[in-house]
């Protein structure tokens, strides 16, 4: 009898262990792993305004343009205008639109470069090169440059400014 005493001892032990460091592990980890997959920012992504229609060039030339947002918030904090990415723009020829691609490399996240001397995009870094409808035509980048949506608004282009996970094939939103 004395044994079967110890055996459940031994297991409501056990069980009131587990359950004490899943009390407390649970929302450690939780803490600890919650910024990588939670937007802080907010403000920071959807439609921004960033250059007035007239400003881009007919000819379809790329012009690189930082994204400002101008009022995100930050948990319990209003911040000023922030510089929260930067995008290429370029127009398409007639009226096909306009094409906006992030300046982030799909490879490994390099700020990808305009080469106007031979009209391609261009990462510094690991030498991936991008044709001017942001497709990859050398290099290891797993993708073409990835694009973003545009709309005109008031004179305005407005870019869906949003970020993509690096290193896929596949095209996906951080």
């Amino acid at each position: 009898m004395p044994e079967d005493r110890r055996t459940v001892l031994k297991v409501l032990s056990g069980v009131l262990g587990t359950g004490c460091a899943a009390a407390i592990g649970v929302p450690v980890l939780g803490a600890l792993t919650a910024p990588a997959v939670r937007v802080t920012v907010k403000g920071a992504r959807g439609f921004v305004p960033v250059l007035a229609l007239e400003a881009l060039p007919l000819d379809g030339t790329p012009v690189g343009i930082p994204v400002v947002v101008e009022a995100p918030e930050d948990a319990w904090s209003r911040l000023p205008p922030t510089e929260v990415g930067a995008v290429y723009l370029r127009r398409l020829p007639g009226e096909q639109g306009i094409l906006a691609f992030t300046t982030v490399c799909p490879h490994l996240g390099c700020r990808i470069d305009y080469q106007p001397s031979r009209q391609h995009f261009v990462c510094p870094c690991h030498e991936s090169v991008f044709g001017l409808d942001g497709q990859v035509t050398s290099g290891p980048s797993p993708r073409g440059m990835d694009d973003l949506g545009t709309r005109v608004v008031g004179g305005q282009i407005e870019v869906e400014f949003m970020r993509f996970k690096t290193g896929t094939a596949r095209k996906v939103e951080v």
